[in-house]
């Protein structure tokens, strides 16, 4: 009786199929080993080298070098290719700590915000749409949240001295427009211009236009930075992580009440709703991290898979820009 053939290489699911360098990439199949021998793995011209390999699965970590796909699996040396799209990275040696901006031109802003109290030269960080990386002298010591008013100015919380400047572009003049918010953090503008300011400590204000900040909602406090994002619903929403596996995301009505909005995540951080009204999410599940999508209160699925990211935001043409703890891409639209 002969012996069963080997069932013919292919590739079924790439799980995610979008990714920056750090992340993990699942490809489940038949075949992958011939002879017991793992295949050789390229994203795009880039080795992958599988940390687990199997006849049906392959993990596969994003290396640095990894710029564009596809992911292709070299076996017998026969080729298998499957569409994987690797995020543009952008500008390197920033370090954000919460959500860069864009403004309607599709100019980035984000951070060197550095330790605490470390005062950077250049702490703000101007990307091009063509890709030129422009840095910005400015006074705020350890720039964290990052918000753009309608005139074009950045807004900017400082968690050194607990203040939010308000900035003048190009020139990085800045203004005090609110103080005495314990470690200020994360910022969010409301569609009636009403900017939320989240302090770690446990307190998210409220500085309406020409007012004055008052606490609006109590969070628990975080051991890296209040997030926030105004919602198409009208509620504001939150992240505060902690050192926990069973953090949650917030949902804050207009009267200032918190519930949580989903959980259990890990270490949840930037997030942003998209022109479709969904909710996006830098998060972990069960160890798995990444760019995380909500869908009308449904489980989250992993959109992106990536190391580090502490932030995003969408551009006027919906590519959604990611930030790391030292990087920033461009990851194009999703349908």
């Amino acid at each position: 009786m002969s012996e069963a053939s080997s069932p013919e290489p292919h590739i079924s699911v790439v799980e995610p199929s979008v990714g920056v360098e750090g992340g993990t990439v699942v490809v489940v199949g038949t075949g992958f080993l011939s002879g017991g021998t793992p295949p050789l793995v390229f994203l795009g011209e880039a080795e992958a080298r599988p940390s687990i390999a199997s006849d049906i699965r392959l993990v596969l970590p994003i290396p640095p070098d990894a710029t564009a796909g596809p992911l292709t699996l070299m076996i017998d040396t026969e080729p298998i290719s499957t569409p994987f799209t690797i995020g543009t990275k952008l500008a390197t040696g920033v370090h954000p700590v919460a959500n860069p901006v864009v403004d309607a031109e599709g100019v980035i802003y984000t951070t060197i915000s550095g330790r605490r109290g470390q005062k950077v030269p250049t702490p703000l960080v101007r990307i091009t749409p063509a890709g030129a990386v422009e840095h910005i002298t400015a006074l705020p010591i350890n720039p964290t949240g990052l918000a753009l008013q309608p005139d074009g100015a950045l807004l900017t919380s400082s968690r050194y001295d607990g203040s939010v400047y308000r900035l003048l572009l190009p020139e990085g003049d800045a203004q005090v427009i609110a103080e005495d918010l314990g470690i200020a953090t994360g910022l969010c503008l409301d569609e009636a211009g009403v900017l939320y300011i989240g302090d770690r400590t446990g307190t998210v204000y409220r500085l309406p236009p020409e007012g004055q900040a008052e606490p609006f909602a109590s969070l628990p406090p975080s051991v890296a930075a209040f997030h926030l994002t105004a919602g198409p619903d009208g509620n504001l929403y939150a992240t505060a992580p902690t050192l926990s596996n069973q953090d949650v995301i917030y949902q804050i009505n207009s009267f200032g009440d918190a519930e949580p909005y989903w959980g259990p995540l890990e270490r949840p951080q930037g997030l942003a709703f998209d022109r479709q009204g969904r909710l996006w999410v830098t998060a972990g599940v069960r160890g798995h991290r990444g760019v995380y999508m909500f869908s009308n209160r449904q489980a989250p699925r992993l959109m992106i898979t990536g190391a580090n990211l502490v932030g995003l935001a969408f551009a006027p043409d919906q590519y959604l820009i990611l930030a790391s703890t030292s990087a920033i891409f461009r990851i194009p639209p999703f349908a």
